[in-house]
């Protein structure tokens, strides 16, 4: 008897589990249900706070922009018009088949570079051909609208012409080409004297350039070599040339020969130590003297070989023997007799 109550007690208890679980699955679903229809509402307000303000941008953008609508009107309504007549056009000349497709060339040709035109301008790229191409399709689209008119008669063939070229030119007044702000007059003069400036730079450049020597490295390259200074264009028979010049409130830089400029900066050269680390000093100063008439003798042989001027820079004298601008100082003045009887032994 008590195996049969447990039995039954077990099978209340179970359907009041089942009970209870059903009772947890409907509240689920009900909760689920109802995140499900907030999650709706939600993006329903979304969309429509979305379509709200797109519409208030637009009618933002609409208030603040009525000469643009205008203008559209201008350039969109000539398009179509243009369009259809020349669809029509076509299937007249070429038949049905692909004649409709005529306004492709004609309208869609010079829309094309119009369009092309407008972003090269935005991107500060050439336009020259651009526009060239504009105009040329413009004219093919005005005179195969004036053919087509003309069928009918001379005024409606200038209608159709007029028509179909005024968007694109209503499009290039607008945007490709905009006007510029009028300059002031003093903005008119810096511009003005800016240009003098710049031409006179220019014209100096190239005499520089002209001017300028030429030292020709171990490769047989040639690096030009300009004379620094204070100078001018001066006219003469022989056309502009540069002169030096002299400008009040600037220091004056006497004119002298490079030779002679040479040696006043190694004379100004003359207090600083000779040796450096990896070369030192001659400790006995009559075998620097012999050592600088040795290359003496090749700096002469080198100025009677045309390699060298007759009177040659230290800078040049230093580049040709490989040497320490000491020993190309002490060279010079052998050259030049400072040293006391070093023309003989260069003579010699």
């Amino acid at each position: 008897m008590s195996t049969i109550s447990e039995l039954r007690e077990q099978r209340r208890a179970d359907r009041a589990a089942d009970a209870q679980q059903r009772r947890q699955d409907a509240a689920a679903a009900a909760e689920e249900k109802r995140r499900d229809q907030r999650e709706q509402q939600r993006l329903k307000a979304e969309r429509r706070a979305a379509r709200a303000g797109r519409l208030k941008t637009a009618g933002t953008w609409i208030a603040g922009h009525p000469v643009e609508l205008l203008m559209s009107l201008i350039i969109v309504v000539p398009a179509l018009l243009a369009w259809s007549a020349m669809s029509a056009y076509g299937i007249e000349v070429y038949g049905g088949g692909i004649g409709w497709a005529l306004p492709a060339f004609t309208e869609g040709g010079m829309w094309a570079f119009a369009f092309a035109a407008h972003a090269a301008r935005r991107d500060n790229k050439p336009v020259g051909w651009l526009l060239t191409g504009v105009w040329v399709f413009t004219a093919v689209a005005a005179a195969m609208n004036f053919t087509h008119g003309a069928e009918v008669s001379t005024a409606h063939g200038l209608v159709m012409a007029t028509v179909a070229t005024g968007g694109v030119v209503a499009h290039q007044l607008i945007t490709a080409a905009p006007m510029r702000t009028r300059r002031t007059p003093a903005e008119r003069r810096a511009a003005r004297t800016a240009r003098i400036a710049a031409r006179r730079v220019t014209a100096m450049e190239r005499k520089a350039v002209r001017q300028a020597a030429g030292e020709v490295s171990g490769d047989g390259s040639v690096h030009l070599v300009y004379r620094p200074g204070t100078v001018a264009l001066q006219r003469g028979w022989t056309g502009r040339t540069l002169v030096p010049a002299t400008v009040p409130g600037r220091p004056v830089t006497p004119v002298a020969d490079e030779f002679d400029a040479e040696l006043a900066a190694l004379l100004g050269e003359a207090s600083e130590p000779v040796g450096t680390a990896e070369t030192a000093s001659d400790e006995s100063g009559e075998g620097t003297a012999e050592v600088a008439r040795e290359l003496a003798v090749q700096v002469r042989r080198a100025i009677q070989a045309g390699e060298l001027s007759a009177k040659p820079s230290r800078r040049k004298v230093q580049a040709l023997l490989g040497v320490r601008a000491s020993t190309a100082q002490d060279v010079i003045r052998v050259l030049r007799g400072d040293d006391g009887g070093a023309t003989e032994a260069v003579a010699a």
